[in-house]
């Protein structure tokens, strides 16, 4: 049973999408405009990699800034759909520079995930604290006393939900410093534990029209809507939210994920010194360069395919800690990078690459070639 109350006088909603803002949390915008409270929107990215439902606008998928602008339109009609009287949702975009829907695919193992490229403003690209700073802005605008999104799974998973937890635990953590912490909400997905319940018949009407409004995401039908063709929703399906904390956890977590790197780096450290010494018969240095493959594949990887800076800084700092301890001379008297012209190569060669490879301001694989995904 439901034992919480839901009834906050300033609410801010954190979408990833167009047509998100309806589909998740229509009657929860509806439910507080008549109650006549402040309700704000915040929209981190225009759709623009979204699937279209209707055979007519089959054009617009591929083609980023024409389904970004069609999305937006329908969001600001959909947006109209909640207004009672005076009392209107207000809206805003995140990012001085918008940020791109990032899309999705399956995986392997059946889940949603992330795409192999991406360009560099997709949203799941962007650094979690820059879009922690966009939501931090309206939150000191708004002073909200409660907040609204996605759970820690990103829902079903897409990746551009998941990116906005991680922004707005981060931003709520960042606000309270300051402010009074509002309570933070996010969207019950089926089966998950919740503690309140809000709309029904009375404010069916509303996510009905807003729905309408996003008729390119949203199959609408008399009584129910689908995203998915057999599977039918009511308007009047109430919806859930489960009440949750912000904790330092959440500020730890992306650190942890990349955690894996330092290994990484170690190992390649240890392979590629004791490797740097090997010569062919002719006297080709062919173990160093093995070495320098391996050091420079491994940071383009974690920089172009993963695009995961924290990873490389983290292999990075294991890498070069690893080299240069290696450098000293051991206690049983043996050196692994001796006073010769492959080990100089070596010790600052490596340590170059590493660095040029991290501070080289563009590398985006995502626009080398026009077939590519995430190409604009």
């Amino acid at each position: 049973m439901a034992k919480q109350s839901f009834n906050p006088r300033r609410v801010l909603l954190v979408h990833a999408h167009p047509d998100d803002e309806s589909l998740f949390t229509g009657h929860v915008i509806a439910d507080r405009i008549a109650a006549g409270a402040e309700v704000y929107v915040l929209t981190l990215t225009r759709g623009e990699r979204g699937k279209v439902k209707l055979a007519d606008l089959k054009s617009l998928e591929g083609r980023a800034a024409e389904m970004g602008a069609f999305r937006t339109a329908e969001l600001m009609n959909a947006l109209d759909a909640y207004t009672l009287d005076e009392a209107k949702v207000q809206h805003s975009f995140a990012g001085t520079r918008a940020y791109l829907d990032s899309g999705m695919r399956i995986s392997s193992f059946g889940r949603p995930t992330r795409k192999r490229l991406l360009d560099e403003m997709s949203l799941v690209a962007v650094a979690t604290p820059v879009i922690a700073d966009d939501i931090l802005k309206v939150m000191n605008q708004l002073r909200p006393d409660a907040v609204i999104t996605y759970n820690r799974k990103g829902g079903f998973g897409h990746p551009d939900h998941k990116k906005a937890y991680d922004a707005t635990t981060m931003a709520i953590r960042k606000y309270a410093k300051n402010h009074r912490k509002p309570q933070f909400w996010t969207i019950a997905e089926p089966g998950e534990r919740f503690d309140v319940e809000v709309g029904g018949k009375k404010t069916a009407a509303v996510k009905k029209a807003a729905l309408s409004a996003h008729a390119s995401q949203v199959l609408v039908n008399a009584e129910t809507y689908s995203l998915v063709a057999g599977k039918e929703i009511a308007y009047s399906k109430p919806e859930r939210l489960k009440k949750s904390s912000v904790t330092s956890w959440d500020s730890l977590r992306p650190w942890l994920r990349s955690l894996w790197a330092l290994p990484v780096g170690f190992l390649i450290g240890v392979s590629g010194t004791m490797l740097h010494l090997t010569k062919t018969v002719e006297g080709v240095p062919i173990g160093l360069l093995i070495a320098f493959v391996m050091v420079g594949s491994m940071a383009l990887a974690l920089r172009v395919l993963r695009r995961s800076r924290g990873a490389l800084y983290l292999m990075a700092l294991a890498f070069i800690t690893t080299v240069l301890q290696m450098a000293q001379k051991q206690p049983n008297g043996s050196q692994y990078v001796t006073n010769n012209d492959l080990s100089t190569y070596w010790v600052y060669g490596s340590i170059g690459l590493l660095a040029l490879i991290v501070v080289f301001p563009r590398i985006r694989k995502a626009t080398w070639s026009k077939s590519a995904s995430g190409h604009r």
